[in-house]
């Protein structure tokens, strides 16, 4: 029975799309959590959400905001964090 040795080439490339995509789902969980500024606690999904376009760089592209508004279940403070930006 002979052993195939595998190098390290093709490994990568049968591993770096399943790692990839376990990296995007980890981080799209952690990106929709937002503390409240006033009392620390971790709120889950915004009340709403909306997209608007920023100011412009120094090369004049505008980015795009993903805005989300919060709402503490525990102290009922309202305040907003910026979700994703995108360069138009």
């Amino acid at each position: 029975m002979l052993k195939k040795k595998i190098s390290i080439k093709k490994l990568w490339k049968l591993f770096y799309p399943i790692l990839l995509k376990s990296m995007k789902a980890i981080t799209e969980e952690t990106c929709t959590m937002a503390k409240c500024p006033k009392c620390g606690t971790d709120v889950a999904a915004p009340k709403k959400t909306w997209k608007m376009a920023g100011r412009p760089d120094k090369a004049g592209k505008r980015m795009q905001l993903e805005i989300g508004l919060y709402e503490c279940s525990k102290c009922s403070n309202v305040f907003r964090e910026v979700l994703s930006k995108n360069k138009i």
